[in-house]
């Protein structure tokens, strides 16, 4: 698996935490899963033996790892995919695929013979969704049967097939177009500089307001401030983490707004040898107006870009 920086995210609640891999995570949640097999009943899938050594590949969770860009549902044909075949080390480190299988250990593993890629759901226990997903690759190891995928709204993770629920191609229909606004950007200014400047902000006022946070969004910035978000009022239920994780600054808010899934991620990545930051942002989806969003953000970066540029 590629990953330049990825964390794991556990849930208390409807709080995020923030550990530092994606690793393997139990899913508890995995039980309470309904399995719609329409896209698969002629597919055999093996399930694993209790009596098996467990292995690496299910159950990672990386939201923030931005090589895996946010899609719109309706854009398949966008989505690049290794099927029927294991994937080499380099289409794995060119994102076309997910996980890189050590065949020496498992010299067994084979993929699994299926269309792909398919949309499906996986359950979250942050706010008690079914998060929209792409399926892009299944392998069997050990006679486990284990989906890689990457979020409709940008990042990457894994399962066992049996945690997740396909979706026919008549309901991906039906939902409609789903964009995403998304932007990566190189900024001449640190992290301190960014956060200074996003401080000040519409953006960061509106969250400090929503989220009775008004100090923390407001203040000057301290590496070592964090804060979990947690909200449930007027139909809106939100859970979000904002803080370092190892030197790398993230934010992360979902949202379910009625039964709607929307999201929000920054990732900024800094290069103290040449004074940068990456800034990456994604949100949505934005089934409406998206055109005036993406407006509205593009300006909202521009003002983040001037102010933490031009800092002294």
């Amino acid at each position: 698996m590629t990953k330049r920086f990825s964390i794991q995210v556990f849930s208390s609640m409807l709080l995020i935490s923030v550990l530092y891999s994606c690793k393997n995570s139990s899913n508890e949640q995995a039980k309470k899963l309904e399995k719609n097999p329409e896209p698969i009943t002629s597919i055999n899938i093996p399930f694993a033996s209790a009596n098996n050594e467990p292995h690496q590949y299910g159950g990672w969770y990386c939201p923030d790892n931005f090589g895996f860009v946010p899609v719109d549902i309706q854009k398949l044909k966008e989505v690049s995919v290794i099927a029927d075949r294991l994937p080499t080390k380099q289409e794995v480190q060119n994102n076309m695929s997910l996980i890189d299988v050590d065949i020496m250990k498992y010299p067994d593993a084979k993929a699994l013979k299926m269309e792909l890629p398919q949309v499906a759901r996986v359950y979250s226990n942050r706010l008690g969704i079914n998060e929209l997903i792409i399926v892009i690759q299944a392998i069997v190891v050990q006679n486990d049967t284990i989906v890689g995928y990457r979020f409709a709204n940008g990042g990457n993770g894994s399962a066992k097939i049996r945690e997740i629920t396909f979706l026919s191609k008549d309901e991906v229909k039906a939902m409609g177009s789903q964009p995403f606004y998304y932007s990566k950007s190189v900024l001449k200014a640190s992290i301190e500089d960014i956060w200074n400047a996003m401080r000040k902000t519409d953006y960061f006022k509106q969250l400090g307001k929503k989220f009775n946070k008004q100090e923390f969004f407001a203040t000057e910035w301290n590496s070592k401030s964090e804060v979990q978000l947690s909200l449930n009022k007027n139909g809106e239920k939100a859970a979000g983490f904002v803080g370092m994780v190892f030197g790398n600054y993230y934010l992360h808010i979902d949202y379910d707004r009625n039964g709607f899934h929307y999201s929000e991620k920054l990732l900024m990545m800094e290069n103290k040898n040449d004074h940068t930051t990456e800034f990456f942002f994604a949100s949505g989806p934005f089934p409406k107006d998206f055109e005036k969003r993406k407006l509205d953000l593009d300006n909202w970066l521009q003002e983040v870009k001037k102010r933490s540029e031009t800092i002294k």
